[in-house]
Formats: structure tokens, sequence, C-alpha cells
């Protein structure tokens, strides 16, 4: 089973007025986010994990798309493909325009939400979704084998190409069938599909069957994933069969692992889907960077598990946008990338109710408070 918001016609003037009136007027994007982590989930499938997030976008050779190219993945910061698609780049706090921030609101609240849906590949992923877009008029009837063949076709990662260079052309018949029966990943990372990441109709053996080889696969990064974690596929492109974009934000349930469809193999839990037509592919591009930088974001992240409707995704992003801090043009240089520093900020306040009518805290809990934010140097001593 999956949940299907009702789609809204698509509508850019809404885009200016992020504060949306959900539930009780009087509540703040902060008090409905606090709301939506407060609740409990009877079933272990909302429970956040830790989340790998990759950005693809099509390729194309001849005018034809050709396949997903990877261009950037966060583990908690931003990592882009540089020189030509021959290194990583250092990881750096991803810097994002107000704009692009706007248009991916834009798209949550006019594109297709599909939360806890059920599906054991891409082609059950990209039928559902084509289904969900025709029947709410988002996506024409003759443009479904267009738009599914586009959401098929390859991924290519970005280390695929260092570590060809490595793989002797010619491998022995034990190596090959070694390669199903590999412990090594499982070693070093944990399992890699939780008991609740299981689709019903698999069970250990098969789940074992599907897990890809070493080979192919980044040790020393994989090495930085936490166990257990999971992944979330960001897809923007241009095609050009379509007249406006469309778009797809789905959470599956369980997470399952798709072949190919990431750099790691980690199961799938969340993709975002982004098809438009040719000529605004950096507006694509900065939309997806916005999208995969909202999943780094540690309240965002926790929202979009426990959302349970397009509303709740909605108060995330609202909750998001309360909490950014604009640089104004010609102030600061935006080529300039920006560290990740030492120490990553709590983020509890964030997540705690507010004190009604602006009162002070406590003063015990504002020394704790104090405490918990300062460093060791200006910790209280009495």
């Amino acid at each position: 089973m999956f949940y299907i918001e009702p789609h809204l016609p698509l509508n850019t003037s809404c885009i200016h007025k992020y504060h949306a009136p959900f539930g009780n007027k009087a509540d703040t994007p902060s008090q409905r986010v606090q709301f939506i982590l407060g609740t409990e989930d009877d079933d272990l499938e909302h429970i956040p994990h830790d989340l790998f997030t990759e950005l693809d976008e099509l390729s194309f050779r001849d005018g034809g798309a050709t396949e997903w190219r990877e261009t950037a993945r966060w583990l908690k910061f931003e990592e882009d493909v540089e020189d030509g698609g021959e290194r990583w780049s250092k990881p750096y706090v991803a810097t994002l325009s107000l704009h692009s921030l706007f248009e991916l609101r834009s798209c949550i609240l006019n594109g297709t939400v599909m939360l806890d849906m059920r599906a054991n590949s891409i082609e059950e992923i990209a039928d559902m979704v084509i289904d969900s877009m025709v029947a709410s008029g988002q996506l024409k009837e003759d443009l479904r084998d267009k738009v599914r063949e586009a959401m098929l076709k390859k991924h290519h990662h970005q280390n695929e190409r260092k570590l060809s260079n490595r793989i002797p052309l010619v491998r022995s018949i034990a190596d090959i069938g070694k390669k199903h029966s590999d412990p090594l990943l499982l070693e070093r990372n944990g399992p890699m599909v939780s008991p609740h990441s299981l689709p019903n109709n698999l069970d250990g053996n098969k789940a074992m069957e599907r897990r890809p080889s070493k080979v192919g696969v980044d040790m020393n990064f994989m090495k930085k994933i936490p166990p257990g974690a999971e992944a979330s596929n960001v897809l923007v492109g241009e095609v050009d069969f379509l007249e406006k974009p469309i778009i797809a934000f789905i959470r599956l349930s369980p997470a399952v692992l798709i072949t190919g469809l990431t750099e790691v193999p980690v199961p799938t839990r969340f993709l975002f889907l982004l098809l438009g037509p040719r000529g605004k592919g950096p507006q694509y591009h900065e939309i997806g960077r916005s999208m995969a930088t909202l999943m780094t974001d540690e309240i965002f992240h926790d929202v979009a598990y426990k959302a349970k409707d397009r509303t709740d995704l909605l108060s995330g992003i609202d909750e998001f946008l309360d909490q950014v801090t604009v640089l104004p043009p010609g102030e600061w240089d935006p080529t300039i990338r920006i560290e990740p520093p030492k120490n990553v900020p709590s983020q509890s306040k964030r997540k705690r109710p507010s004190h009604p009518n602006g009162n002070a805290p406590p003063a015990g809990e504002l020394e704790k408070e104090d405490d918990h934010l300062a460093g060791p140097e200006l910790q209280r001593t009495g």
C-alpha cells in the first residue's frame, strides 16, 4: 500500500507565499514540525536512518538522452564531480539560492507525492509514478512510454571510470562466482539491508543474491557510510518531449536495494524526480541540489521519514526556510566554497517547543542550555 496525494494544478504563483495556512492558522512552521516529530509510530518503518543522497542528471549525445550521470553526492555536506568527471571535490557547505528553494516548494506543492510505496524494482516504481501522473492530469497518456524510457535509463556513477582502469578485462570463473557471496561489504558496512528493509516477497537468500559485489564500489568512501544507512536518489533532467515539468516525491516502504541506481550498495528510501523541457538544465540542477540539501538537514530529514502527507512535507520546507540566512549579492563571493565546521552546531533547539507568549525559560533550563551550547572553556562553573 502507498499513499497518493491528490494532484494540484501546476501554479508558480505560490512560490512567493511559502507560509501556507495548514491546520490552525496560528501554528508556525516550527510548531507544526515539532508536532510531526513528536508523533510516535506503532511500526518501525518511519524510524529515521542515516541517509546517503545522490544527484543524477540526464546526459545527452547526438541530441538524445543516453544515461543518468552522477553529478553530486551528500553524506552531510555536498561533494561535486569535477574536472570533467575525473574526481570528487572536497566536501563543502551547500549554498542555495532562495529562488531554487521556493521553486522546490512549488514542486512539492503541485507535483505527485507518493508515500509508503511498496515496490521491488525501478520498473515498478516508474509504472506506479506514471500511472499516478496520468490519472491526475500531470502527464498526457501518449507520453507514458517516453517518460518510462527516460526513468529507466542506465545510471553511470563517477567511481566507475576510476575503478574500470583497475579491473582486469579477464577474470576467472571463480572470481565471477564469488561476487554473489562476497562477505567483504557486510564486514565493512554492517547489514546492507535491515530486516525492516526487505520486501515481503524476498527471503534472506534472495536478498543476498541481489547484493552487489565490491567490484565497482569505492571501498574507501564506503567506510564513511554508517551501518544501516539508506539512500535518497534525486533525478533531474531535460527532455525534448515535455511542454511543462513533471515532478514526483516518493518514499518507499520498506526501503529497497535497487541494483545500479545508487553509487553505494544501500537500499533506497526516497526518490525525487524532475523532468522538464529543454533549455532549463541549470534551473533543474539547482532545484535538485536544494532537494538533496534538504534531505541532509537534520530536521527535514526526520520530517521526510515521519510525514503522513504532502502538508507535512511542506511544513518541513517552511521550517527550513524560517531557519535560512540569506547572503546579499555583491557582499560575498559565491564561487568560494564554505568549509564544513569542525563541530556541527546542534539542531536540538529546532525540535523543542518554543516558550509561550515569549516568556523566558526557567533559570535552571537556561543554564543547561548554555552549558550544552558552550565550549569547555565557557562552561558554567558556579
